[in-house]
């Protein structure tokens, strides 16, 4: 049996994904004017950048 990896494009695919929903609760921490949040939330988006550079 063959073993099916993620393409390169799923892979971009699923990070924009996350990527997105991770602005998303940016911007509902910064609402919140939750500092704490905000700044773990803007280290977990520049992983996902990073991620995306291949």
């Amino acid at each position: 049996m063959e073993e099916i990896g993620m393409t390169n494009e799923q892979y971009k695919g699923m990070l924009l994904d996350e990527l997105e929903d991770w602005q998303e609760v940016l911007e509902y921490a910064k609402e919140a004017q939750n500092e704490k949040i905000v700044r773990r939330v803007q280290n977990q988006l520049e992983k996902i950048r990073k991620k995306m550079t291949f």
